[in-house]
């Protein structure tokens, strides 16, 4: 898991009650980002193609786990932009003596093959609590998952050439109305959005960059935050629809990871005048049939001001996957890889 919390970006004040701390899963042991983005890594999920066991690593050090035979609440279908698989999204609640926990997972596997899995979820830890819930107080994450992003074997990385990356990307927008918005002024809106990632991978120079919403629209639709914010969507004319989250360009350490903390907002109306963030992931160590890493799993976190004293936060996690792995659907693990 790389784990993303605590970062020194300012956010309104009804936002940091909502805000996620943004985690990535990929392997036990820790490490650190040169940029200042603070991370750890460990795995948070046990998939066997049918039960799953979901946990995290609590701010006292303690785990919190749900699993689908004794805490789902809700389970449906899911859609997954990895090509070959399936997907099952599961609701979990789970109220013991001293905190609730409410989880959500899609989780994509190949049917074949079980431990080819991907998990993409959320997590909040409601200490001392028993519903009726308050996020006072409570623990929230966003996860990513799976064996192909378990970097205790280090994926094998090109050495050269380039790849190109797309995919879902979504999570939380947060807004407070400034002057130009009239008798709305004030006003506070917080919505679930959804769009597509692009990224595009140098391999000789060792970098990755990227962008949210350059390719189509961000739109406010529920797909993973109904349990908190119910399931209809506010009825707010061209809410984030027009912003661009451009992701600086971050250097891919060795073992596949990579963070950055500078994001830059663009809107052809709005005058951004701050934009505060960070964003960082990992490589899979499954290939593509060109031997570059089949997908890209990360976190996005920006906030921003604009000039009539808007101000407001996008933050979410992403799944990129590679180009030639959506046209022709074949992956494998690297030839000299012995899991």
């Amino acid at each position: 898991m790389i784990q993303m919390r605590g970062t020194d970006v300012k956010y309104i004040p009804v936002l940091l009650v909502m805000s996620l701390l943004l985690t990535a899963c990929m392997g036990s042991g820790a490490g650190g980002s040169a940029d200042g983005v603070p991370i750890t890594l460990e795995r948070n999920t046990e998939f066997d193609g049918e039960s799953l066991r979901f946990f995290v690593t609590l701010d006292d050090g303690t785990e919190a786990s749900v699993n689908t035979t004794d805490d789902v609440i809700g389970v449906q279908p899911g859609m997954t932009p990895v090509p070959g698989h399936q997907a099952r999204a599961w609701t979990f609640l789970k109220i013991t003596d001293d905190a609730t926990s409410v989880a959500y997972s899609l989780v994509s596997w190949d049917p074949d093959d079980p431990a080819d899995y991907l998990v993409a979820g959320w997590w909040a830890e409601f200490p001392d609590q028993k519903p009726p819930l308050s996020l006072r107080g409570s623990e929230r994450y966003a996860i990513i998952d799976g064996p192909a992003l378990d970097h205790g074997v280090a994926p094998q990385l090109p050495v050269d050439g380039t790849a190109d990356y797309a995919g879902p990307a979504g999570g939380l927008y947060a807004y407070e109305a400034g002057s130009d918005w009239g008798e709305n002024e004030g006003e506070f809106v917080i919505e679930e959005y959804q769009g597509t990632i692009t990224l595009t991978a140098d391999f000789q120079d060792g970098t990755l960059k990227g962008c949210i919403g350059c390719v189509g629209d961000l739109v406010t639709q529920r797909a993973h935050f109904g349990v908190f914010l119910g399931q209809d969507v506010s009825d707010v004319q061209g809410i984030a629809k027009d912003y661009e989250l451009h992701l600086a360009t971050a250097i891919i350490r060795e073992d596949g990871t990579f963070d950055r903390d500078r994001v830059t907002l663009k809107h052809p109306e709005r005058n951004v005048t701050l934009a505060e963030g960070y964003w960082g992931g990992t490589l899979s160590r499954r290939q593509d049939t060109d031997g570059n890493p089949r997908l890209v799993g990360g976190f996005n976190s920006v906030y921003f001001e604009e000039s009539d004293g808007s101000a407001g936060s996008l933050s979410g996690s992403f799944v990129g996957v590679s180009e030639t792995f959506r046209n022709n659907g074949v992956s494998r693990l690297p030839p000299s890889d012995d899991k």
